[in-house]
């Protein structure tokens, strides 16, 4: 039987780029639970594939872990965007690229404290862009585009060099799509 979850209380501690709220429920009708929740705008997350043996990542530094990542092209969608335009304007920005589009995978980043459901794209038949909108990456970004074999990539997500859960979920089940288990 499912859980009945009441709403006891929200209260919003801190409002910005991301929002923190603190919420008091209870669950089926006793037990009452408090959970602080991070709001963060749907994001998307992009697997551009060269040809079935390669794809594009991106190299860049992220503060929160205080070091240099390896990750898909991925970047949150912006007021009045749908993911589509999202996807197309972040392969611009963060690759230089353009391509055909479809959609593959949605899920939670963490569900646990955090509302950012991510739309994950498959990105074929990539074309070289001018990166036109290179500027208007956000100010902490710097990022280097690197084609990397799909084969050395998964090795890379077992062997722990790549650390970041999205691109992991993201490689792992692109290359389960392209040679089912």
């Amino acid at each position: 039987m499912p859980d009945i979850i009441r709403v006891i209380a929200s209260r919003r501690v801190y409002a910005g780029a991301i929002s923190l709220r603190k919420d008091k429920f209870s669950v089926n009708g006793g037990r009452v639970v408090e959970k602080e929740i991070v709001e963060h705008q749907p994001s998307v997350g992009i697997i551009a594939a060269v040809d079935n043996d390669s794809i594009i990542l991106v190299s860049q530094y992220r503060r929160a872990p205080d070091r240099t990542l390896l990750e898909i092209p991925a970047g949150k969608i912006e007021q009045g965007e749908t993911p589509r335009q999202a996807a197309v304007r972040e392969m611009d920005e963060e690759i230089g690229y353009t391509g055909k589009l479809k959609p593959f995978l949605k899920w939670y980043l963490a569900p646990g404290y955090d509302t950012e459901l991510m739309h994950l794209f498959v990105a074929t038949d990539l074309k070289k862009i001018d990166n036109t909108r290179r500027a208007t990456m956000d100010d902490d970004e710097d990022i280097v585009a690197k084609k990397v074999k799909l084969a050395a990539a998964v090795k890379k997500c077992l062997n722990g060099e790549i650390q970041d859960a999205k691109t992991i979920a993201a490689i792992m089940a692109y290359a389960s799509f392209l040679k089912p288990l």
